[in-house]
């Protein structure tokens, strides 16, 4: 699932909120798909990743040598792996907490908590045999059991009061026998999930899922230690790590201290510690960097063409990066007036959305004919039937239920970030004389009101949570998503949904570039653009590995020469 980031910013800082901070915006890319609010215009934003290493920290922590400094999210709802779905919450997750998988530097799924695991030739049992190096913070083994408690923990609705909703793995592990009763209360037990002994998890699935290992690499997979818990709610702000780095500090709004777990299972960060400004502490990223008070940064839209200039100092640390995400707004296809395809199709076809690519963001970013990002399965280019027609538009909203625009219903639209939306209403009040009223809602309010389906129309930015189209597609227009924040329903799409999960690549791409174009098709969504991750760093920082999902660990990063 993406998953969602709290605040303005440029898909550059996404690069290191959806991925430094946490992949995707899912979903709400999400928000574990990642979600992420719309990038903005602003130039700057606190959801932006700033980094700086030292001999002499900038907080409180003066007692480690090799620190990173970061500037972290706005808002940081929870780092719990069973209910963390926004992008910045999500990367944290995954340097605090390791899960059974974890992924490679060029995004394949690998052993990690595991040493090993093997498949059935049916594709439904997966048995993991965990590492003898696996150990919490404090010393104390990583066991089977803790994997099989994490796991059912994460699936079970007692984890978060009854609210399924509130949940961040049905996303991820919907495909485990026993997880659809589970999760609607009518089994005690997660039947799919068992310890065979001390190191042995047998994991069986209810159909064969060929993403599956890239779904346990997930946020959401995370083992946690059961002792934790009695802690209380936020346990999570002291835990026992499982990851490569434990929690040292935690000041509520303002800061929080990483340290190195040296019982990491892949062996200890390099860096002693990570010191990660929160709230009103981690504004103005880029005036850090050019004040050599950070060492990694995002570059907003405003600010690109300056830092890119040949002639700029900053140009020699800049990365460029086209990630793996896209920004969107969708439609319920229930509630009026978008009950009516000609509405929706008058929406997509009356909207210059190449503009927002072209002009707002100088070039400097993908237009999105659909959902997938150009790149993945190897794919150079997704080609899809979606072009701009503002005559056809006018023809549409004509021939529809209503006859005439004055006669149509406002269209709400909802968002966490106004600006893009803003721009929306404001060309399709022009061009089409449709009223759309744009509701801003603060972004945690937004979470929940997306996970409930409360929108009739929604703008989001979305992060893959792993390297698939299925990440984009059927994390947010499967019927039986939970991610799926307008209710869409459309059996062709899900039959070609199914038959992806165990197809090989070239069949995969054949059904993907059938299911993106059947979503433009119906109007589903209308695509904007595919953002491309423009990155700042210092000089000597190194074991920085910047992918189409950004950052995704801070373990390999190595302090300045």
């Amino acid at each position: 699932m993406k998953r969602p980031l709290p605040s303005i910013q440029t898909p550059i800082v996404l690069i290191l909120v959806l991925s430094l901070l946490g992949g995707p915006v899912g979903s709400l890319n999400a928000v574990s798909g990642t979600a992420a609010p719309a990038p903005g215009g602003a130039a700057q934003d606190s959801s932006e990743l700033q980094g700086e290493t030292s001999k002499g920290p900038f907080g409180t922590n003066s007692e480690f040598a090799n620190t990173l400094r970061l500037a972290g999210p706005l808002q940081l709802p929870s780092l719990d792996p069973a209910i963390a779905k926004d992008l910045g919450s999500m990367f944290l997750v995954r340097q605090v907490f390791a899960g059974l998988m974890r992924f490679d530097d060029d995004l394949n799924p690998i052993p990690a908590v595991a040493e090993s695991v093997e498949i059935s030739e049916d594709g439904l049992t997966y048995r993991f045999l965990i590492s003898k190096q696996a150990r919490f913070f404090s010393g104390d083994a990583i066991t089977a059991g803790d994997a099989a408690f994490s796991l059912t923990r994460a699936l079970d609705p007692d984890t978060t009061g009854g609210d399924t909703a509130a949940l961040a793995a049905p996303t991820f592990l919907a495909d485990i026998l026993g997880a659809e009763e589970f999760l609607a209360g009518d089994a005690d037990e997660l039947v799919g999930v068992s310890a065979l002994d001390e190191r042995t998890l047998e994991i069986q699935l209810t159909r064969p899922r060929s993403t599956f290992l890239m779904r346990l690499a997930s946020a959401p997979a995370s083992i946690v230690d059961e002792g934790d818990l009695s802690l209380g709610d936020r346990w999570w702000e002291a835990p026992n790590a499982s990851g490569p780095f434990s929690i040292r500090e935690f000041v509520d709004g303002s800061l929080m201290t990483l340290e190195a777990n040296e019982h990491y299972v892949l062996g200890p960060p390099r860096l002693d510690s990570v010191e990660i400004r929160l709230g009103t502490e981690a504004f103005g990223s880029l005036n850090l960097y050019e004040n050599s008070l950070v060492d990694v940064t995002g570059v907003d839209y405003l600010n690109i063409e300056r830092v890119a200039d040949p002639a700029s100092p900053l140009q020699p640390d800049l990365r460029v990066t086209p990630l793996f995400s896209v920004e969107y707004i969708a439609f319920r296809s229930d509630i009026e007036p978008l009950n009516d395809p000609a509405i929706r199709q008058a929406l997509l076809l009356g909207y210059p959305r190449h503009r927002v690519a072209e002009v707002t963001f100088n070039g400097r970013g993908a237009v999105a004919e659909g959902l997938i990002p150009d790149g993945m399965l190897g794919v150079e280019r997704w080609d899809v039937d979606a072009g701009y027609d503002l005559e056809r538009a006018r023809e549409l909203i004509a021939g529809s239920s209503y006859g005439s625009p004055e006669k149509v219903p406002p269209i709400s639209l909802y968002t966490a970030v106004p600006q893009r939306a803003e721009s929306f209403r404001d060309a399709i009040q022009r061009d089409l004389g449709l009223q759309v009223d744009v509701i801003v809602v603060d972004w945690v309010s937004y979470l929940t009101g997306l996970a409930n389906q409360e929108y009739p129309a929604y703008l989001l930015y979305w992060g893959a949570d792993y390297p698939d189209p299925e990440s984009m597609i059927e994390m947010l227009f499967g019927s039986s998503s939970p991610d799926n924040y307008t209710g869409y329903r459309n059996d062709e799409l899900d039959a070609l949904l199914d038959d992806a999960r165990t197809s090989d690549r070239t069949e995969r791409i054949a059904l993907f570039e059938l299911a993106n174009q059947l979503l433009i098709d119906d109007a589903a969504l209308i695509p904007l653009y595919h953002p491309t991750g423009f990155t700042l760093l210092r000089e000597g920082l190194g074991g920085v590995d910047v992918t189409p999902m950004g950052i995704v660990g801070l373990e390999t990063i190595q302090g300045l020469a």
